[in-house]
């Protein structure tokens, strides 16, 4: 059956059916929904906190091929990916608003899997998909807004980065590349390879919890790395008024990245984007704390330092700065 067929409202009424039926009901969020899906806004009731909200956007043949993403991943990670703003500020997401506009001839199922997608990453991490809006589009199109709160008074911002700061990443930066070309290339590479690359790069899980854990540990500036590592850091350092340096001996280069893109490696890890991991910038003793609480690998990189505000420089193993042609995602200079 194709959306046409059922019309605008009746896709709506499926959809508020799939969240209701997918949902886990014993959330705060859930708890403090006053109205849900069916409304001209959604409701919901709000304790004394500082509130965090946070948009995103993304298109048919700008963020996303059909050809590589299935509908289920496509839900997916349009949420995760907001989920990851709210991370790199160490906050609660709370609830999310859901904006579709595609055209008429779309399957339902499809975007019955797109929904479950939604629902399986936002259960994760206690979310209420609360509202949104549906329209006709020549393409997909759908926009998120995610709200939430601060877990305390503290909020992780990029402007707190200070001169003799390390600078840290959580995780495997370039597996989220890794898996796009293996999509578009349709390369054949080994099952637990695979997974592990697909996964990072269709189903990211953002570091919620990782990032309340570094707020309480007395890190101060963090960002997740949607764009790349490198125009993420810089991102740092203009809004801290600091310069920085990475260290290409020090990039926690995952052993699949190695094996299966050596000439890349260094590139996708670099300006890559998309795997959502936290990088933070802390002195040696928090840095040392951190080590020891998080379950995932942290990896010290580089450090920060008083140069010219906003300049990253990468060192190669013999402390050359290494030239990048692009330092990341850029919407009016990347395309897929």
């Amino acid at each position: 059956m194709k959306v046409m067929d059922i019309g605008e409202f009746g896709l709506i009424a499926h959809i508020a059916e799939i969240i209701k039926k997918r949902s886990s009901k014993t959330s705060y969020a859930w708890n403090h929904l006053c109205l849900g899906i069916g409304d001209d806004a959604a409701a919901w009731s709000t304790s004394r906190a500082i509130n965090l909200a946070t948009t995103d956007i993304m298109i048919e043949e700008v963020h996303f091929d059909l050809k590589y993403t299935g509908w289920y991943d496509l839900g997916w990670k349009s949420i995760a990916s907001n989920l990851s703003d709210i991370a790199a500020m160490g906050g609660v997401p709370l609830y999310a608003l859901v904006s579709l506009a595609f055209p008429g001839d779309v399957e339902v199922e499809n975007i019955t899997a797109l929904y479950q997608g939604m629902v399986g990453v936002a259960d994760n991490f206690q979310v209420v998909i609360s509202g949104g809006n549906i329209s006709f589009s020549k393409q997909v199109i759908i926009s998120i807004t995610l709200l939430g709160k601060a877990a305390g008074n503290k909020l992780l911002t990029r402007a707190f980065a200070r001169q003799g700061d390390y600078v840290a990443i959580t995780g495997y930066p370039g597996l989220s590349a890794a898996g796009y070309e293996v999509l578009r290339k349709k390369l054949d590479i080994r099952p637990n390879a695979r997974k592990i690359m697909l996964d990072t790069h269709l189903r990211p899980l953002p570091r919620i919890n990782e990032a309340r854990i570094l707020l309480k540990n007395g890190v101060r500036s963090a960002i997740d790395t949607s764009d790349g590592l490198v125009a993420d850091l810089t991102h740092i350092c203009e809004a801290s008024r600091v310069s920085a340096a990475i260290y290409e001996t020090n990039l926690p280069l995952h052993p699949f990245l190695n094996e299966y893109f050596p000439e890349k490696s260094l590139e996708f890890a670099l300006t890559g984007g998309e795997d959502y991991e936290l990088l933070f910038t802390a002195g040696k003793a928090v840095m040392d704390r951190i080590k020891n609480r998080l379950s995932c690998p942290v990896t010290i990189i580089g450090e920060i330092m008083s140069g010219t505000p906003g300049e990253v420089k990468v060192f190669d193993k013999h402390g050359k700065s290494i030239n990048l042609e692009n330092k990341g995602w850029d919407h009016y200079r990347s395309r897929l």
